[in-house]
């Protein structure tokens, strides 16, 4: 079982945005149409930015959401349903609502689902996961700054996996 701190989750998913952010950057710079995939590297820069879009919605939500409540004292156990986190995240304003988590998970449903030789759905699918990740990109900046207190003590406690 492998075990991460609090600060370790943040530098994993500061990475994956990284990586996220170049893909995002080269595709707004990109024409998305129906010629887009002829070149293979646009191929390549969207399944990547797919897969770094799908991991970071997974890691933020399955682990970070629960670790930074937990770490900030604001829920005893990380056994807590999500619906329970999504309204306590909304509470804190780190969530403008709970829709809004919605709306990112069913993003990262369409895109596990979505079929590659259908190239407008596909275009469809990359537009909405570019805005998918500016909102993404938000909720995290809050989820960061929300637990600025607990980064900064150097005795973070364990998240044991």
């Amino acid at each position: 079982m492998s075990s991460y701190t609090l600060r370790g989750i943040f530098d994993v998913v500061d990475t994956m945005i990284e990586s996220a952010q170049i893909d995002y950057e080269a595709l707004q710079k990109s024409s998305l149409n129906e010629h887009f995939f002829d070149d293979y590297n646009n191929t390549r820069i969207v399944n990547s930015f797919l897969f770094n879009f799908s991991k970071l919605q997974d890691k933020i939500g399955a682990k970070l959401f629960k670790q930074v409540l937990y770490e900030t004292k604001e829920i005893d156990t990380t056994n807590q349903t999500m619906i329970d986190i999504l309204h306590l995240l909304e509470q804190k304003n780190i969530l403008s609502d709970i829709d809004e988590w919605e709306r990112l998970r069913e993003i990262r449903n369409i895109l596990a689902h979505e079929y590659p030789f259908d190239i407008q759905e596909r275009l469809e699918n990359i537009s909405i996961a570019m805005e998918g990740f500016i909102s993404l990109k938000l909720i995290y900046h809050k989820l960061k700054q929300f637990s600025t207190p607990i980064l900064q003590n150097p005795t973070t406690p364990i998240l044991h996996e």
